[in-house]
């Protein structure tokens, strides 16, 4: 199915945009900087704050003169169990500290003390290189770059991409904001985010689904390497409220009921994750205490001040309490298959941040490397738009989908997201992964008769993303980095490779 919705451009209000950027967060906003300070007018299609906003940890980066990029690049590597595409994990490294420069010239602030910047140790780290502004980093990188493009008049719409017209190269998109509008474009940008939020627990926000990413499968973009989702290991119970991974980085411990230590905090997230998952397993619980942090009740005040007042809200002191954590669905590896510049297979079309797959992060991410990544892709692939879009022009052509559309699904989006958290989560097995990928197929079985609804165009595409999940999932018989088999838990060496997920595969045509 290339197209869900039932519609005729011709009867659409139509304009035309040069480049347009689907998605506001640090990766979105740095390509759309970049490009109007390259002098081409780039326009902003959001469904508003994400993921960027809510990170509270920071970004790493190699600033320090007795650190250096290789030393990042291992560290790095070491967490993505050699999964890691070497060229775009140098890039990320090197790049890395001229983009912090940008970051800085577009009015982001990063703590210091006399002067020098007051980086922290984030686990998986060797050096204390992960720069922040206090415990909400993305927030404030979030409202300099957002006021950064709108001092450069970016024009910045409030609507929802359902559909991308690709015939030969992109054409055109089709979005919602009240009404279905048309917007024909020479490049397009999918900057939308990943799809966390397919699990039953996640720390993602409800605007963020992962949706673009099945709008492009069914574009015949592939998708890569979609089994490694990262969990969060500290989520606070019953909220989707993330303890940063920073607050172990100073001193935090996680305990048991029995307020006994059961794991380095240190380690890598889905070691930790794992640890804590396995004793939720046992019936026990497991708290974050926050007490052994050096520095005393003003520090931690004035260190994580977001969280404190969250947790003050719940009724809860984090100088006297402990803090009662799970793991949730955090953040997606996988994504649509680009090159070091952003570009799928798709003439004109481009991806970048967590919607997109650089082949940065391996198996497994390494804290803080995300809203890196989002910064130096996002640069590259405006200057790569930058010398594309001589080639590209606006197509003339109308287009048009008519389907025969009458048939409600038979699940919902909280059916599907029970379904991976007990199929695919952080364990898996082969006869759960069979079982949930039929389950998955007998709901889809007469999609092409849904009801043109956004909500069920919405609902088939994030499916589309479950059952690549869980496809790849099946397929990879090892454990690596996020990805845990209970069945093959083991690396196997001729496995370290990626996956990729071809619509044609995924449905069987």
């Amino acid at each position: 199915m290339r197209f869900f919705l039932n519609f005729d451009t011709s009867k659409l209000s139509e304009e035309k945009v040069d480049v347009l950027v689907c998605g506001s967060g640090i990766a979105g906003l740095t390509t759309a900087i970049t490009l109007r300070e390259l002098g081409l007018k780039p326009v902003i299609l959001t469904r508003g704050m994400g993921n960027t906003y809510y990170s509270q940890g920071g970004i790493a980066c190699a600033v320090h003169p007795q650190d250096s990029p290789l030393l990042h690049f291992i560290d790095t590597y070491k967490a993505g169990r050699g999964l890691c595409h070497e060229m775009a994990l140098r890039v990320l490294v090197d790049e890395g500290i001229q983009c912090i420069s940008h970051l800085e010239r577009w009015g982001v602030k990063f703590d210091t003390k006399d002067g020098l910047y007051e980086t922290t140790l984030e686990g998986g780290h060797s050096f204390p290189r992960v720069l922040k502004v206090k415990d909400y980093t993305g927030r404030a990188i979030y409202q300099a770059l957002l006021k950064k493009a709108q001092s450069l008049e970016i024009p910045i719409i409030t609507g929802e991409l359902q559909e991308i017209l690709a015939y030969d190269g992109v054409k055109g998109v089709l979005y919602y904001d009240g009404s279905l509008k048309f917007l024909r474009v020479k490049a397009l940008v999918l900057a939308t985010g990943g799809a966390a939020s397919i699990f039953l627990h996640t720390s993602n926000p409800v605007k963020v689904r992962g949706d673009a990413i099945g709008i492009a499968l069914r574009c015949a973009v592939d998708i890569k390497n979609p089994e490694f989702v990262q969990f969060h290991p500290t989520v606070v119970e019953g909220t989707n409220l993330l303890i940063s991974e920073a607050v172990r980085g100073e001193g935090a411990l996680l305990v048991d009921d029995k307020g006994e230590r059961f794991v380095n905090e240190l380690e890598p997230r889905d070691t930790v994750a794992r640890a804590i998952y396995n004793k939720l397993k046992e019936g026990k619980r497991v708290f974050l205490d926050m007490r052994p942090i050096k520095g005393g009740e003003k520090y931690l005040q004035e260190r994580f001040p977001t969280i404190v007042e969250f947790l003050e809200k719940m009724g809860l002191d984090p100088r006297r309490d402990l803090i009662p954590v799970v793991p949730a669905a955090h953040y997606f590896i996988g994504g649509m298959e680009v090159d070091l510049y952003g570009r799928t297979q798709i003439f004109g079309l481009y991806a970048v941040g967590e919607c997109a797959c650089s082949g940065v992060h391996g198996a497994n991410r390494l804290a803080s490397n995300s809203l890196l990544e989002g910064v130096v892709f996002g640069h590259r692939v405006a200057h790569r738009i930058y010398h594309d879009i001589k080639y590209f022009s606006f197509s003339a052509s109308h287009f048009k989908s008519e389907r025969e559309a009458f048939l409600k699904p038979p699940y919902s989006f909280d059916h599907l997201r029970k379904l991976m958290w007990d199929a695919c989560g952080l364990e898996r097995e082969e006869g759960e992964l069979l079982q949930a990928i039929e389950i998955l197929k007998s709901w889809l079985k007469d999609m092409e008769k849904w009801e043109d609804t956004i909500q069920n165009r919405e609902l088939l595409d994030i499916t589309l993303v479950a059952l690549s999940t869980l496809k790849a999932s099946l397929s990879r018989r090892e454990s690596r980095g996020v990805h845990y088999r209970r069945d093959y838990p083991y690396e196997r060496e001729e496995l370290r490779r990626d996956s990729l997920v071809k619509l044609e595969e995924l449905l069987g045509l």
